[in-house]
């Protein structure tokens, strides 16, 4: 408990003083995701619904920000339960959802909203946790370091692209790749 308060503080803080700067701060894109996942007593993937919360904590130059950002998602996951090849079962579709959070360094376009390029890109890290709602396997949930990187595109109809690298917990894998558009 004591860690999540001194994290919303740090959050409190970083946005009370960003704020003195003047420039603009909050973005959001939305979008679909895919996921494919490896674990060790299944395989599967999702197709989620994606919005993107992005909030700029440093204006390192007009070309590049540090931001904090989370990707929460929701939507439909399919699960293989397998253990040793002794027995392959599917499951059927269940909800799913996921909720990354991460600290990007933007450069380029949308980092900034005065940027003077057609292109954007962003790299960074954070956590993660991805399950499946259901009362039976498999339900342990997949969380763990997240890495993330991205491009921002003017004039396209889809003008935000980014993957996703989940190191899960037991030796699990999450890859993602979304498509979003930037409000």
């Amino acid at each position: 408990m004591k860690k999540i308060f001194y994290i919303v503080l740090l959050f409190w803080f970083s946005v009370n003083m960003s704020a003195q700067l003047g420039y603009k701060k909050f973005f959001i894109s939305a979008g679909l995701t895919g996921q494919y996942m490896t674990a060790p007593k299944y395989t599967g993937y999702d197709i989620n619904l994606t919005a993107i919360p992005r909030y700029n904590l440093v204006e390192l130059s007009l070309e590049s920000t540090i931001s904090i950002e989370a990707r929460p998602q929701i939507g439909v996951g399919f699960r293989n339960w397998y253990i040793y090849r002794e027995y392959d079962e599917q499951y059927p579709a269940r909800i799913s959802y996921s909720l990354p959070v991460i600290l990007n360094l933007n450069w380029g376009l949308n980092a900034e909203e005065n940027s003077l390029n057609l292109l954007g890109f962003y790299a960074g890290v954070g956590y993660s946790i991805s399950n499946v709602i259901s009362n039976e396997p498999p339900y342990d949930p997949i969380y763990g370091l997240v890495i993330d990187a991205g491009m921002h595109m003017e004039g396209s109809p889809i003008s935000h692209v980014s993957v996703m690298y989940t190191i899960g917990n037991d030796g699990s894998r999450i890859y993602s790749f979304g498509f979003y558009y930037d409000f």
